[in-house]
Order: structure tokens, then C-alpha cells, then sequence
């Protein structure tokens, strides 16, 4: 038996995995739109985008992510890579394809019962549990009826090409989230999903002290009206059913998106 035995916890590792995987993942590659009868390392620098493989003689810029989402917080230009390759990947309007090796080593034994990765994460304190998007629809999906389930997965598709928005899974928590960004106010998620069906609204950033606004006084003033909550910092968002959630939070990215 050989393979890893937690799962990768830095960049280093992902390329490290991405070797061990390489025999595996022509039917992976070719689900991307490459050809891969023939898949080999062409040159690592180290610099981005990481390294260069060839699929069929094809040239394929390559940089290699913890998680997907890493890529944009660094500033990587999407034109200048042709692919990501992470263990997990939680970047949803992802420009640029992705690999994900964490769904790679599941399918592999699913189907081949060959155990690559035998643990979670070795320091789960140090870098934190970051959900993949398949664990959190997954777990969406047996939480939720299947009309629920059907409603919920819809807006999300929506909010997948929704301009203005970018999704990223949550990492932390016992429950599975997806955070919903405005990328006029930065790198922040005031919205999020939780796998259970429910949905909050953060107005501040208490994790700082003291806490920061993360919604100008004029959206939280109409959020709250309409929503018909007091002042408080964040709350989960109060619905009578998933249709009736889902449509307070279309409004909600309707004030957001002016």
C-alpha cells in the first residue's frame, strides 16, 4: 500500500499528490476538454503559473492550489493559466479550469477501492476544514426534500452566472456553507448557505475587534426592512418555507447588486 497518509495541507503536497495521481487521470483530464492519451511533466518553475505538462503534445500551463479559491486571493491572472489543479475546490465561478484531486482520490475508491489519502487533515486547527462545492451539495441533499433540494440547487445555478457575485465554500463549522461575495465590497461573504437549507446575513465582521461594517448603513437599512429584523450584527434570515427563502434572498442581492 503507499499514498498519503492526511490529506494535503499545503501547495507543496497537492503537487506531491498530482504526481502520485498522474497514472489515474486521463478520464479526469479528458472531462476538462484535453486530450490525455499520453500525460507528462514538462518543466516545474515555481513560479506562476507553477509548472507546464504536456496532454497529447498539448502545452497546458499549470498552478497547483491548496484550494481553488487561493488562486484569486493571490491575484493570479486567469488568462495566463490554462488549469488548476487543488485538492479541494470551493471557487465556483472559477474562470479558469480546475482539477480537483480530492474528488479524483474518491472516485478512485469508489470505483477501484484503492485508499490513497487515509486521514483528514493532520493539523485541522492550523488550516482550518475547507468544505469542497460536491460535500456541500451533497450534504444539501440529504438534509433537504427532494422539492427543496430542487429549489435551493436552482438558485445556486442562477447565482452561478449572476454578474457582480462570486460563490465560495466555507471552511470551519461542523455544516457545510457557501458564501455568496459581492465583489464590489472585496473579498467578504455577508451571505451564506448552509447545507441545512437555512441561510444568515452578517452585517458586521465579528470577528474582528471591534467589528466591522461589511454593508453600507443604506443596504443594511432596506436588508433590515425588508427582512423585518432589528439592529442586530447578523442573524440567520427567518422564512416559512425554501420558496420564501429563496425569495428574500434574491432580494437581498437585488439591493446589494444596485
Amino acid at each position: 500500500m503507499y499514498g498519503f497518509r492526511y490529506e494535503p495541507g499545503n501547495e507543496r503536497e497537492v503537487c506531491i499528490l498530482f504526481g502520485l495521481l498522474m497514472p489515474y487521470l486521463n478520464e479526469q483530464i479528458q472531462r476538462l476538454g484535453f486530450s490525455s492519451f499520453t500525460l507528462y511533466l514538462d518543466e516545474y518553475t515555481d513560479i506562476f503559473p507553477d509548472c507546464t505538462i504536456l496532454a497529447d503534445k498539448r502545452k497546458l500551463r499549470v498552478e497547483f492550489e491548496l484550494y481553488s479559491g487561493n488562486f484569486k486571493q493571490q491575484g493570479h491572472d486567469p488568462k495566463k493559466c490554462d488549469l488548476i489543479v487543488c485538492w479541494k475546490h470551493d471557487w465556483y465561478n472559477c474562470p479558469t479550469k480546475v482539477l480537483e484531486l480530492f474528488k479524483v482520490v474518491s472516485e478512485i475508491k469508489e470505483k477501484e477501492g484503492l485508499n490513497l489519502v487515509l486521514h483528514g487533515p493532520k493539523y485541522p486547527d492550523r488550516i482550518g476544514r475547507r468544505w469542497s462545492r460536491e460535500e456541500f451539495q451533497k450534504e444539501l441533499k440529504e438534509k433537504l426534500p427532494e422539492a427543496d433540494y430542487g429549489e435551493m440547487l436552482k438558485f445556486i445555478n442562477e447565482l452561478y452566472t449572476t454578474k457582480g457575485i462570486e460563490l465560495q465554500t466555507g471552511r470551519g463549522r461542523k455544516i457545510p456553507t457557501l458564501g455568496i461575495c459581492f465583489k464590489k465590497l472585496g473579498p467578504v461573504y455577508p451571505l451564506a448557505i448552509e447545507a441545512t437549507g437555512k441561510a444568515y446575513i452578517s452585517y458586521f465582521n465579528v470577528n474582528v475587534q471591534p467589528p466591522e461594517p461589511l454593508l453600507s448603513k443604506e443596504n443594511a437599512q432596506e436588508i433590515r426592512k425588508i427582512l423585518g429584523e432589528s439592529e442586530k450584527m447578523w442573524h440567520y434570515i427567518k422564512a416559512s418555507n425554501i420558496l420564501d427563502l429563496v425569495s428574500k434572498l434574491k432580494k437581498i442581492i437585488e439591493i446589494m447588486l444596485k
